[in-house]
């Protein structure tokens, strides 16, 4: 299989304590697999060290960016900042905490080989010799989460939420320009805008590990986010995800969109 360029986009909220061991192993993994690559760390208003720490890697590091604003904006809108600054051929979004192992990104470039524009990591899909530790609490919760968003959006997608997502430039370009949401539910309204648009997203069981230190309260964040897929739904009925003008498109530096 021919491999394209790829850009490696890693969302960071105060992840001084778990970034390290994602960098390394995002960067070795991506040096040795031969073509062009950026990994591109968008640090979401951090208040400890997150940015001084991806500076000190960054060094020596041509293929190593970072993007850092201030106050923090949710992890949506830094996911969306580092698809739109994004250079290379395929786009990963990549969860900060390495849950996801890197060399999982072999299973999604086959489903965009085999005709997809985007393929997303499942930890709810069986397949053999596919791994997934996570705590009960946690799955509870994920799949309550997950059975409202197929009844009310996205059926047969088993879950939207897992921070492993592979995109083709054009198509992320085109949904990242008109999402909205910078909150943990900015998935459910990617997906739902590539459905909306007729792009082929295939679901993909991969390894992943419950990394502990999440920022997701469950009991702040989990109402937040059932009011964001109700608002989804309204949203696209009253025209919020339109496509972009052409003119628009230039504007925002997004020409060579379809």
């Amino acid at each position: 299989m021919q491999l394209d360029s790829i850009s490696v986009i890693i969302p960071a909220y105060n992840e001084e304590r778990r970034l390290t061991s994602t960098l390394e192993s995002v960067y070795t993994y991506l040096k040795t697999r031969g073509p062009a690559f950026e990994v591109l760390v968008v640090d979401d208003g951090s208040l400890d060290h997150t940015e001084d720490l991806v500076q000190d890697f960054a060094q020596g590091k041509s293929e190593v960016r970072l993007l850092s604003y201030h106050p923090n904006r949710g992890k949506g809108y830094a996911v969306k900042l580092g698809m739109l600054s994004a250079q290379c051929d395929l786009l990963l979004f990549n969860d900060a905490d390495g849950s996801s192992p890197i060399d999982q990104l072999a299973y999604l470039e086959k489903a965009i080989a085999d005709g997809n524009d985007i393929a997303i990591g499942s930890r709810n899909l069986p397949e053999a010799g596919k791994t997934v530790k996570t705590k009960a609490s946690r799955k509870y919760i994920g799949n309550t989460f997950n059975l409202i968003v197929q009844s009310l959006l996205l059926p047969g997608i088993h879950d939207t939420q897992c921070g492993f997502k592979l995109f083709k430039r054009t198509a992320a370009r085109d949904i990242f320009s008109v999402t909205k949401l910078d909150g943990f539910a900015f998935d459910v309204e990617l997906l739902y805008i590539a459905r909306l648009r007729g792009y082929k997203v295939r679901e993909v069981a991969i390894n992943w590990t419950n990394v502990t230190g999440s920022k997701v309260n469950v009991m702040v964040d989990s109402p937040k986010m059932l009011f964001d897929v109700f608002s989804i739904a309204l949203g696209a009925v009253f025209g919020r995800y339109r496509r972009l003008t052409s003119k628009q498109a230039k504007q925002l530096g997004l020409s060579d969109q379809d």
